[in-house]
């Protein structure tokens, strides 16, 4: 099996998995769909600086990927961390729309 069937497979179960590009770096995400020659990623930022992530989709060429693997074992942590992100925005929404009302009004 090519990496694209198998990427196709985790995309059809929504699975975490570790991308490993040819320059040694990594990405985790949820496999969104697969194209013809690209791979849509939901991640929570790169492997390699842990302390600079942020949600984000990410469009990949599948020539870019060296090698995958599922995490099942980082699974846990990232949609705590998706999860967590997503409710952060749904909380500053409200602030940043009603600070918006008021310098309209104003």
């Amino acid at each position: 099996m090519n990496v694209k069937a198998r990427l196709e497979r985790a995309a059809e179960n929504k699975q975490w998995v570790k991308v490993y590009f040819h320059d040694a770096s990594g990405l985790v995400g949820k496999v969104v769909r697969v194209g013809q020659d690209y791979v849509e990623l939901e991640s929570y930022g790169y492997d390699d600086s842990p302390y600079s992530r942020n949600f984000a989709k990410n469009l990949i060429p599948l020539n870019f990927i060296k090698m995958f693997t599922v995490e099942s074992s980082n699974f846990a942590e990232a949609e705590r961390k998706r999860l967590e992100y997503l409710s952060q925005l749904d909380q500053t929404t409200p602030e940043v729309v009603a600070e918006a009302e008021n310098k309209i009004n104003k």
